[in-house]
């Protein structure tokens, strides 16, 4: 006499296992948005350009954030932070202006918009210099941030090591 094979174990299809098989899915196949810009080659600005302006020994710096925002992102104003601290650093070595100034910034979006929060993350660079002339105290290439419109809350900021 022939035995039927076994029968293949069988989980019962319940609300919950089946929302759970969902969310996983939905993790795998979901991609976090994310928005970058940046400065593009590195500029100088243009009061600080020409014979004489600036000395000509510089010294390159780097600075790299993660800012974590709630509502929205205002890139400018988290450039000139970032930019700043680059400047408080060139004076505690002497220096007095930034030149040949770049930036790259990236904006990771949270899936829910209301209770998520925006991780910015900034890496600027530049070379710090003497000069007669004031410095700025502005970034450069501000037409080519991409912002998130609203009302930005700043959470957290985190300096990381470059």
């Amino acid at each position: 006499m022939l035995s039927s094979p076994p029968s293949p174990i069988r989980v019962p299809l319940t609300l919950a296992t089946v929302t759970n098989a969902l969310v996983k899915l939905r993790r795998s196949t979901s991609r976090t948005e994310t928005i970058d810009s940046t400065s593009g080659q590195p500029k100088t600005h243009p009061s600080l350009q020409g014979e004489g302006a600036t000395c000509m020994r510089k010294v390159p710096l780097a600075q790299t954030d993660l800012f974590s925002c709630r509502d929205a992102v205002d890139v400018p104003k988290l450039l000139r932070g970032s930019r700043a601290s680059l400047l408080e650093r060139a004076e505690y070595m002497g220096a007095n202006v930034l030149v040949n100034e770049s930036w790259e910034c990236s904006i990771r979006v949270p899936r829910d918009r209301r209770h998520g929060s925006f991780k910015v993350l900034i890496h600027y660079y530049a070379s710090a210099s003497r000069s007669s002339l004031p410095d700025p105290q502005k970034p450069v290439a501000l037409d080519q941030v991409q912002n998130v419109s609203g009302l930005m809350t700043i959470v957290d900021r985190e300096e990381l090591s470059p």
